[in-house]
């Protein structure tokens, strides 16, 4: 439930109720980020990029004015003397991150390129520092509201169903343009994608801790409706970010028995809805569908029931979270329902201690698994000839159609990162820089004209080399510190703490998906956010 402002306590000071206000103004930033941006769109898709980063841009500065006035004021109110301890370990990153960004800027190669970046992602310095200024404010004003999270579940929910409809050719909104690389108010296929990474952890999250029983129904549906616009958006990248999020769940779930339980009854729901979507795209709308592929990975898993693999796997969790519990455990947790309390339960729970055991070896077996494939991948692209049946398949062949392309890009970005000197390894290009640093070269260029045509590629599709180019090795390292030490501090609340728990499932999906897609304002800025709310109760 909500926390109790300022304002509404008896004998505050003026630093407390100038807070108050400035929990005031983050109510109302997070709410137009959650309710206004998602929707918002102007002539059509034709303009849609450049509306999206307008509407952010002034939603943003409104609040950094709004929002800084107080702090300061408050801050001389407080005399300085006062203002609390260290910030969080994820939030001196967050700094670092800023200061590195400035400095890529400072030593850019173009400045107005890299002030407002380069194409329709706006990813400049303006853009990275309202990101982070706006992060920090949340951060400090941020006071947990349930209006703030049905906002989200609102605004996840409306936009996957119209995604949902858009792929059966049924636009409810004339975004004056059907092509199909294209949904309906989030845009482009890969945009949409990481808003839909972000939001669908907040809801995920959200149904596991939600004690009232109406709510948490309402809450599960929303979840429904979010998994078909996930597994019809259009975009490969969603497995990896679907099954990230479901397998982090499952590992802080496995910690307690009622936890299990809910993420058994979400799995089941995602299963089924799996099966109705196969349903409907191969059966009964076909002929509408309007982005189909019939070999991509997306509709080959729908195309093979996985939804029925996924139900059987949720039952058997089910059923073994159902088994019979020592006297102690089942009084303890009878204590603990009484209080609403979704504490992590006693390690004297056998039950727990194998989940959590099996998630473990799961763990273990995914990264030697993928150690395995990139091992595999380096044999079968340089040695075909001695990798035997591997040779045979496809994913393997890391040449540059692989991963629509990715091959080629991430080619070219890291070779890219090693002709650099070696203070622009430091600070990089500049935002913005990386395009025309990678068409200096004339092999890059013309490999990538053979592949895009009259198109010019502009980032790398992986969040991790294009900062390297463009911020150098102190905006990558910086900016995978504040990821890395966030997910450890959420990880070790998230089966105690709802918040912790959505913004974990939040920041998975989002990591999954930076490994092929860029960043973008309504997707990266609620990644901030949720991370920043999360870790704000701990301050």
């Amino acid at each position: 439930m909500g926390e109790k402002s300022n304002l509404n306590k008896k004998n505050v000071t003026t630093a407390e109720a100038i807070h108050g206000y400035g929990e005031i103004v983050a109510f109302f930033f997070l709410a137009a980020m959650l309710l206004v941006l998602p929707f918002y769109y102007r002539d059509g898709y034709a303009d849609i990029a450049n509306a999206k980063y307008e509407a952010y841009k002034r939603i943003a500065i409104g609040f950094i004015v709004g929002g800084g006035t107080f702090a300061v004021i408050e801050t001389i109110c407080r005399k300085a003397e006062n203002l609390g301890k260290l910030p969080a370990l994820p939030i001196i990153c967050l700094f670092l991150h800023t200061l590195s960004n400035i400095v890529s800027f400072v030593f850019s190669v173009d400045r107005g390129v890299s002030w407002v970046g380069n194409g329709s992602w706006h990813m400049g310095l303006l853009s990275q520092i309202l990101f982070l200024a706006t992060a920090l404010l949340v951060y400090y004003y941020y006071r947990d509201n349930d209006f703030i999270w049905a906002f989200a579940a609102l605004g996840a929910g409306l936009t996957s169903v119209l995604t949902i409809l858009n792929r059966f050719d049924i636009y409810p909104l004339d975004m004056g343009n059907k092509y199909p690389g294209f949904i309906s108010t989030l845009g482009q296929t890969n945009w949409a994608t990481m808003y839909i990474a972000c939001l669908m952890g907040v809801v995920m999250g959200w149904y596991t801790f939600e004690e009232d029983y109406l709510r948490r129904m309402i809450v599960l549906a929303v979840n429904a409706v979010v998994f078909m616009g996930a597994w019809v958006i259009g975009s490969d990248t969603i497995l990896p970010v679907m099954a990230t999020e479901l397998f982090i769940m499952f590992g802080v779930c496995a910690r307690s028995r009622e936890m299990t339980r809910r993420f058994s009854s979400l799995l089941i729901v995602f299963g089924a809805v799996t099966e109705v979507v196969w349903l409907l795209v191969f059966v009964l709308f076909h002929d509408l569908f309007v982005f189909v592929d019939e070999g991509d990975a997306v509709n080959s898993l729908l195309r093979r029931h996985a939804g029925i693999y996924v139900i059987a796997a949720a039952a058997v969790l089910w059923g073994i979270s159902r088994s019979k519990e020592s006297g102690d455990g089942a009084a303890s947790r009878k204590s603990l329902a009484k209080n609403g309390d979704m504490a992590v339960i006693s390690n004297a729970d056998s039950l727990c201690e194998m989940l959590t055991a099996s998630f473990r070896i799961m763990l273990t077996i995914l990264l030697a698994s993928l150690v395995l494939i990139i091992l595999a991948m380096i044999l079968v692209t340089n040695a075909p000839e001695h990798a035997g049946f591997l040779s045979n398949i496809r994913m393997l062949r890391f040449d540059y159609d692989w991963g629509t392309h990715r091959g080629l890009n991430w080619r070219c970005a890291a070779i890219g990162f090693k002709r650099l000197p070696f203070f622009r390894k430091l600070v990089g290009v500049g935002q913005g820089g990386f395009e025309s640093y990678i068409y200096s070269f004339t092999d890059f260029s013309q490999a990538l004209a053979d592949m895009y045509g009259k198109y010019k590629l502009k980032v790398a599709h992986n969040e991790f080399l294009n900062f390297l180019i463009e911020n150098g090795l102190l905006g990558c390292l910086s900016y995978m510190a504040f990821l890395g030490t966030s997910f450890a501090s959420l990880w070790k609340r998230a089966e105690q703490d709802r918040l912790s728990l959505m913004a974990l499932l939040s920041l998975a999906g989002y990591m999954a998906c930076a490994i092929f897609f860029f960043q973008h304002v309504y997707a990266t800025s609620f990644m901030y956010l949720f991370v920043v709310m999360a870790l704000s109760k701990n301050k």
